[in-house]
C-alpha cells in the first residue's frame, strides 16, 4: 500500500468517524486521484473536486479514541499541506527568479560564441590582429563576468526565496499545532508554574 492510498483510508475513516458523530456535518471533497481512484479530501483537490457533505446517520457519540482519531487525521493531513505549499512556494521562486536569469546568461553566451568566432582571423596584419583579439579577449571576459555575477544573485536570491518559504511553513506548522493541541485542564495551567 503506497502513501496515496493510506491517506486516501485514512480520510475515508475520517469521513466515516464525521458521519458517526452526532448531528455532526463536515465539508469533504471527492476527486478522482492520478491512478482512476476515488480521494477524499479536507481542501479541492483537483479541478474536478466534488464538495461532499458528510452528516451523521446514527446519534451515537463519538468515542474519546474516535476524536483523536479524527483530529490525527486532519492534522496529519494538514501538516502535509504544510509541506506541498512549501514546495509550490519554492516551485514559483526558481521560476520566477530563473526564467529571466537564465534567458540573460543565454543572450551573454550568444555574444561570446560570436566574440570567439572572430578571434585568430588571419585577413589583417598581425599586428592589427593582435589589437583586435586582446579587445575581444577583454569583451569576453567582460560577458563572463556578467554571466557569473547574475549566477551569484540567482543563488542568492534563491536562498532568500528558500529561508521565506521554511519560514511560512514553519509558520503555518506552528498555527496547525496550536489548532489541535489537545485542551488542558485548569488545574494543569495551575500547577505549571509550581514546577
Amino acid at each position: 500500500m503506497d502513501g496515496r492510498q493510506w491517506w486516501g483510508m485514512a480520510l475515508v475513516c475520517a469521513a466515516e468517524a464525521l458521519a458517526a458523530a452526532p448531528s455532526a456535518q463536515a465539508q469533504v471533497y471527492k476527486c478522482t486521484g492520478a491512478k482512476g481512484e476515488t480521494v477524499y479530501a479536507q481542501q479541492p483537490c483537483g479541478a474536478g473536486a466534488k464538495e461532499v457533505t458528510v452528516r451523521a446517520s446514527r446519534a451515537a457519540t463519538r468515542t474519546p479514541g474516535e476524536a483523536a482519531t479524527q483530529s490525527a487525521v486532519f492534522r496529519s493531513t494538514d501538516l502535509s499541506d504544510a509541506s506541498i505549499a512549501e514546495r509550490n512556494c519554492m516551485n514559483a521562486a526558481r521560476s520566477n527568479i530563473q526564467g529571466p536569469i537564465d534567458r540573460r546568461i543565454e543572450t551573454y553566451q550568444r555574444q561570446v560564441a560570436a566574440l570567439n568566432q572572430q578571434l585568430g582571423r588571419t585577413d589583417e596584419d598581425a599586428l592589427a590582429a593582435a589589437t583586435r583579439d586582446a579587445g575581444v579577449r577583454a569583451q569576453i571576459a567582460s560577458l563572463e563576468q556578467s554571466i557569473s555575477a547574475e549566477r551569484r544573485s540567482a543563488d542568492s536570491t534563491l536562498t532568500s526565496a528558500q529561508q521565506r518559504c521554511a519560514e511560512q511553513r514553519r509558520d503555518r506548522e506552528a498555527s496547525i499545532e496550536r489548532t489541535y493541541a489537545p485542551a488542558r485542564a485548569p488545574s494543569d495551567t495551575a500547577t505549571d508554574g509550581l514546577r
